[in-house]
């Protein structure tokens, strides 16, 4: 049994710690966008559904390949 408990409590403190770092590339990624292209002024000011689409795309995609690296 301590095997067992031992394993969930790394599988949890795996997810803990790429749930961060994911997030942590988003926000970085959000912000260099921003600075660039200022895209959160185009989606907010502008009511820009492409610029919004854009955003939702890349931070989908994120999430998408860090839970790639993850899985392999």
């Amino acid at each position: 049994m301590p095997g067992e408990v031992e394993r969930v409590l790394i599988g949890i403190g795996n997810t803990v710690l790429w749930t961060f770092v994911s997030i942590a590339l988003v926000v970085i990624v959000t912000e260099l966008l921003n600075w660039r292209y200022h895209l959160l002024d185009e989606i907010f000011q502008e009511n820009s559904t492409a610029a919004a689409i854009l955003a939702g795309s890349f931070i989908v995609g994120i999430f998408y390949t860090v839970v790639q690296i993850v899985i392999h």
